[in-house]
């Protein structure tokens, strides 16, 4: 049924392909039985998974499908990355598919409907045993980014069981620039500082990019640590082209995704853990295709791994898939959870 499902899909352009599979999720009958099993359970960061595998920011943009994600399979989703106001994007056409490569690459621009929009679809949740995380970002006419985040954060805070700041897309203009050790620090400041009134603190992590040099990260550990920030989100689409892909990828302007990020994102993932050695909670993404892969960012240091681009290229099933190859990775390492897996393999 994937089979036939992607061959279709695939008649399309990946944009369109993408909006008529929001729309399969949210209103076919029929969707896959999620596969369980105990020793994938972990709890992370207060949150109770029942396995360790996400669906990635950026797919369920408005939140409109996180529900049919818990019920496929999926641990936990990220919804977003939402914007105060509604915003198209960037023009036309964004998002590029390469099939053999396994790769995509966009440049969408943080697409949404926006703040309003989103909290309505987030009051329609039905499960509550897939934790909600909310990817949040600022307009890129706001004047100023930081007072978008942190009345954003306030804003989704209370439909929230995490928060993720968004400030690794390089699709829109001077966001990485959050990334900047004084930069990062004022916007941290003011987040933290917006939330100190809430009764109850919920995790909050930092989506950052693949693209720094080491001492860039060793900046950010230091700053998170520094003001309890629960941990990072590693790592966002990358700039960067390796010299072994097709022309047509080396020239696309955007963020890369897919198979060509799995070492990349790896590294960093390894570098961070390294630096860590598991005082903050890390969340590996990029390059996932199988439960080996998952596997691998696990004994790197994550203890939740995301995925995003092979789920359009290999469909539902692949969830379930992945979490019963993580289930005889365990296994064979002697491992009786899949928590003590996690940085196994630093």
């Amino acid at each position: 049924m994937d089979k036939i499902l992607i061959n279709l899909l695939r008649q399309f352009n990946p944009e369109t392909a993408h909006n008529i599979s929001i729309k399969l999720l949210k209103y076919s009958p029929i969707l896959p039985k999620a596969y369980k099993d105990k020793s994938l359970a972990l709890n992370v960061a207060g949150l109770k998974f029942i396995n360790p595998i996400g669906m990635a920011a950026g797919f369920d943009k408005n939140a409109e499908v996180f529900n049919s994600l818990a019920k496929i399979g999926f641990g936990f989703t990220e919804c977003g990355t939402v914007t105060p106001k509604p915003q198209y994007g960037n023009p036309k056409p964004r998002v590029f598919r390469y099939v053999n490569d396994e790769a995509i690459i966009n440049r969408l621009g943080f697409n949404n409907k926006g703040a309003i929009n989103f909290l309505s679809n987030v009051s329609k949740r039905n499960n509550f045993e897939s934790p909600l995380g909310i990817n949040i970002g600022p307009n890129k006419d706001s004047k100023n980014f930081i007072d978008d985040y942190v009345n954003l954060i306030n804003h989704v805070y209370d439909c929230a069981d995490y928060i993720t700041i968004n400030i690794s897309s390089p699709n829109t203009e001077n966001l990485r620039k959050l990334q900047n050790k004084n930069e990062l620090e004022e916007l941290i400041k003011a987040i933290v500082g917006s939330l100190q009134d809430k009764e109850k603190h919920k995790p909050i992590f930092i989506k950052i990019n693949p693209d720094e040099d080491k001492e860039s990260y060793k900046d950010i550990i230091s700053l998170v640590s520094k003001y309890s920030i629960s941990g990072l989100i590693i790592s966002n689409t990358t700039v960067q082209r390796e010299n072994n892909l097709p022309s047509e990828i080396q020239n696309e302007i955007g963020g890369l995704s897919g198979k060509p990020l799995f070492n990349q994102a790896n590294e960093i993932l390894k570098l961070v853990y390294r630096e860590t050695q598991g005082s903050i909670i890390l969340i590996g993404v990029g390059g996932v295709s199988s439960g080996y892969d998952a596997y691998q960012k696990i004994k790197l240091g994550a203890s939740l791994v995301q995925i995003y681009s092979a789920f359009a290229f290999q469909g539902p099933s692949l969830v379930n898939r992945i979490n019963k190859e993580l289930v005889q990775l365990i296994k064979k390492d002697g491992f009786n959870s899949i928590a003590e897996a996690i940085g196994s393999g630093a």
